[in-house]
C-alpha cells in the first residue's frame, strides 16, 4: 500500500469511529416529573341579586321574597375523602335588625346542602361533604325576610362570599 492509501484509509476509518459517537442507539430515556397539585376553585355566575319585601297580608307579618332565577355557581375541586371541603358564605357586615337574609344552595354531585341558611356576618357552612366534583349551573336560591318592627329599609347592599375551604 502507498503512503497515499493509508492516509486516506486511515482518514476512513477516524471519520467512522466519530460517527459512531455522534449517533445514537435505536432507543433512549428521560425522566417525566409531574404532579397534580390541590385544586379548589369557584364562582359565581351574576354580579348581583336584588330583593324587595313589598307586600304582606293584613294582620301578619310582610311576605318574604326568594329570588332562585338569576345566580348560580359552579366549583371544581379534586379533594378526596381524607381532605373533603365545604362551602362557608358570609356577608361583609350585619343585617339590619328586622331583617334577614338566607340562602340555600344546591349541593354538587356526593355532597350535602345545609338547606336555607341565615346568612350573617360570620361564617355558616352551606354545603358539606365536597369531595373530587367538576360542577357548574348549581342553583343559589336568597330569601329576605322583614319583620314589621325593622321599618322601612332603604335599598342597600351586602357582599355574599362563598369560601371553599377544609372540613374542620
Amino acid at each position: 500500500m502507498t503512503g497515499r492509501r493509508v492516509g486516506i484509509v486511515l482518514l476512513t476509518a477516524a471519520l467512522v469511529s466519530l460517527s459512531i459517537g455522534v449517533y445514537g442507539g435505536n432507543s433512549d430515556t428521560i425522566t417525566v416529573n409531574y404532579e397534580v397539585q390541590a385544586i379548589n376553585e369557584i364562582t359565581i355566575s351574576a354580579a348581583s341579586v336584588t330583593l324587595t319585601v313589598s307586600t304582606a297580608t293584613a294582620g301578619s307579618q310582610p311576605d318574604s321574597v326568594t329570588d332562585n332565577s338569576t345566580a348560580t355557581y359552579a366549583l371544581t375541586t379534586n379533594s378526596t375523602t381524607a381532605d373533603s371541603k365545604k362551602i362557608t358564605a358570609a356577608i361583609d357586615t350585619a343585617m339590619p335588625s328586622g331583617v334577614t337574609l338566607y340562602l340555600t344552595l344546591a349541593a354538587p354531585t356526593g355532597a350535602t346542602s345545609t338547606g336555607e341558611t341565615e346568612i350573617t356576618n360570620v361564617a355558616a357552612s352551606v354545603v358539606t361533604a365536597i369531595e373530587a366534583v367538576a360542577e357548574s349551573g348549581l342553583v343559589m336560591t336568597f330569601k329576605l325576610s322583614a319583620t314589621v318592627s325593622s321599618g322601612v329599609v332603604a335599598s342597600a347592599a351586602k357582599t355574599l362570599t362563598l369560601t371553599l375551604t377544609d372540613v374542620s
